[in-house]
């Protein structure tokens, strides 16, 4: 709340950098040119992004647009990245999943309307996954149709031999695409359409399968460019629809025929573009903005939350920064070696030096994060996991007992040559420092150790980057973008091995001739016994019961644990800031259903729709 003239005026003069002012009173620069007052009802106001000179076009795929799809736009449902395949309905209603995992059908909520009034029906949906069908992304889910039941109901069809987890495309569907008007987007369906599709499905060395892509491509390329010229051309079914725009600024108003209107307490949101850092910090500081996704330096972060009520939010994503071994390579082919360098790696030091900010330490290397442990694994089942804290003592042991011998000189090999490591990696700042520290704990054990720090563009060539063998030990992004422990298993099993390749009906199949880096197919882990991690790893694919995927997803975590195809370092984390200044936020702290959407969606988007976040004042 702003109290009298000359805090009015105060306030006015520190706007002036980004523009934007937030509180139950909002002024608004940029839009049109001038300053305009605009009502008493509050405002939220965000660090957004969009290309200046882009297009008005809400498809995913659309190259350029400026359209914040996740305010304008909602799924059916959304998801809560909570290991339990669990939603929140948006869109839908409700919706069932067929026992055999091939049918999944969706119930609209009837209430459910276009920001111009008119209901959301089943048509609107068919539409917007034949633009997914245009662009070939259903088909990699195993979708092969739908059929319209009436205004409110569709059914979605899978391929059932096309491997391609029935919980996961029902994610995709559910969460992963916002609906779009069939009134806006049918004029992109050509007639034949599904006989198209169906033919890009043929032998791919066939004419007609050519063919049918190159139509698809033709097709998509004219969707994808398309422009709507203004905001007004089109309309949605978000919370909030888009206003007007600047290079500078954007304006969101509320739209009365959401579906959960009635939860929305911001009746307009501004984002202003984050064109670098430097904005949102501004605005931050200056006590304008109620979030942002920005990284700090630390005296930037000491700044920023010093002031405005900002606190900071760490949420935890499924990915970080790791050092990768080559198995083919001796030593590093030694289970012995690899464990004994994780005994030796101080990670919680090297996370100090290399990312102090926006991550933690990894408590237990076996390729999840610690959320993703809490979520999927027992308390028994991760006291059985070795966290190999550092211990040198443990690392001596394992090295001896594959004949390495410690000398005046440092560590020597059973051949005689000297055991010395190079650290290979893309030149990020933060990987760099961390990779220093970890040198430097390596070489006061004795190991002589350096590092290669080089552009992403030659780490990652073709003729001679990690794929092929060329490092011995180099770093690498662990896990992947999404929390299920599937992708952290088929990482390190399957696609970093490269040996691999699982065609449609599961199938592993190994390539025309061997990579160099070659991981095993079976591997005795002590206490649990011979694992195939490959086909583990396939299963998790596959429609069995939460409870034998939960047990599969155990046995990949010993197996990682123990064989250690990599050693995790640190969880890169969400760094999200947020402010209750002008606004109450949810207790997610201990909600990691709330807390999950800092990481993967807009967070005050979600909280809106459930109803959880106030003005104050």
């Amino acid at each position: 709340m702003i109290n009298g003239k000359d805090s009015i005026l105060r306030r006015i003069a520190a706007l002036s950098s980004v523009g934007v002012l937030t509180g139950s009173m909002s002024i608004i620069f940029g839009l049109g040119g001038t300053a305009s007052a605009q009502s008493t009802a509050p405002t939220l106001a965000y660090a957004g992004g969009w290309a200046t000179n882009g297009i008005v076009n809400p498809q995913p795929q659309a190259n350029g647009n400026i359209v914040q799809t996740g305010i304008a736009y909602v799924p059916l449902a959304i998801y809560k990245y909570t290991g339990n395949y669990d939603y929140w309905p948006v869109l839908a209603k409700s919706w069932r999943l067929s026992d055999n995992g091939n049918e999944l059908t969706v119930y609209l909520n009837p209430k459910a309307k276009w920001s111009n009034g008119t209901p959301v029906t089943a048509n609107d949906v068919y539409v917007t996954f034949e633009l997914q069908f245009m662009v070939q992304n259903a088909q990699s889910w195993g979708l092969t149709g739908m059929k319209v039941v009436n205004q409110h109901t569709i059914v979605f069809y899978k391929n059932p031999k096309y491997l391609y987890s029935p919980v996961f495309l029902e994610q995709q569907i559910l969460n992963n695409n916002n609906i779009l008007p069939a009134a806006d987007f049918s004029q992109f369906i050509p007639k034949n359409f599904w006989s198209v599709v169906h033919a890009a499905s043929g032998n791919p060395k066939a004419s007609t399968t050519k063919a049918a892509l190159a139509d698809l491509e033709k097709w998509s390329l004219k969707m994808e460019g398309y422009n709507f010229r203004s905001p007004q051309n089109l309309i949605y079914d978000g919370p909030w629809s888009f206003s007007r725009t600047s290079s500078a600024e954007q304006l969101y108003i509320k739209n009365p025929y959401f579906v959960f209107a009635k939860n929305i307490t911001a009746n307009s949101v501004l984002a202003i573009n984050q064109t670098t850092n430097d904005v949102a910090w501004r605005g931050l500081e200056n006590g304008q903005l109620a979030y942002a996704a920005v990284a700090y330096s630390p005296p930037v972060y000491s700044a920023v939350m010093s002031v405005h009520d900002n606190h900071y939010v760490a949420a935890p994503q499924s990915t970080g920064m790791s050092i990768m071994f080559n198995e083919s390579d001796y030593p590093y082919n030694l289970v012995q070696v690899r464990q004994a360098l994780a005994y030796l790696i101080n990670r919680h030091d090297a996370r100090k030096v290399g990312e102090p900010i926006g991550s933690v330490s990894v408590k237990i290397p076996d390729g999840m994060t610690q959320e993703a442990n809490d979520q999927w694994l027992t308390p028994a089942q991760r006291a059985s996991l070795n966290p190999y804290n550092y211990n040198p003592a443990k690392a001596t042991a394992l090295l001896k007992s594959v004949g390495f011998k410690k000398t005046s000189k440092g560590w020597i090999m059973p051949n005689g040559k000297p055991f010395e490591i190079t650290l290979y990696a893309e030149n990020y700042s933060d990987w760099d420092a961390g990779l220093q520290e970890i040198a430097s704990q390596l070489n006061s054990f004795g190991i002589k150790t350096q590092e290669d720090f080089m552009d992403p563009t030659e780490y990652y060539s073709t003729t001679d980057g990690v794929g092929t063998g060329r490092f011995p030990v180099a770093t690498r992004w662990w896990g992947g973008w999404n929390p299920e422990p599937f992708y952290t298993y088929n990482q390190a099993f399957i696609t970093d091995d490269q040996n691999f390749t699982v065609n449609n009906s599961g199938q592993l199949v190994r390539g025309p001739k061997p990579y160099v880096v070659d991981a095993p197919t079976s591997i005795s882990v002590p206490g649990l016994g011979v694992i195939h991690p490959q086909e583990l790893t396939i299963q998790l694919e596959t429609n069995i019961p939460l409870s034998v995927e939960k047990e599969d997803v155990y046995k990949l975590a010993r197996t990682y644990d123990y064989w250690l195809p990599a050693i995790d370092v640190w969880n890169q984390e969400a760094g999200r800031t947020y402010s209750t200044q002008n606004w109450t936020w949810p207790n997610f702290q201990n909600n990691p259903a709330l807390l999950n959407q800092f990481t993967y969606q807009t967070p005050f988007v979600v909280y809106q729709i459930l109803g959880l976040m106030h003005p104050k004042g």
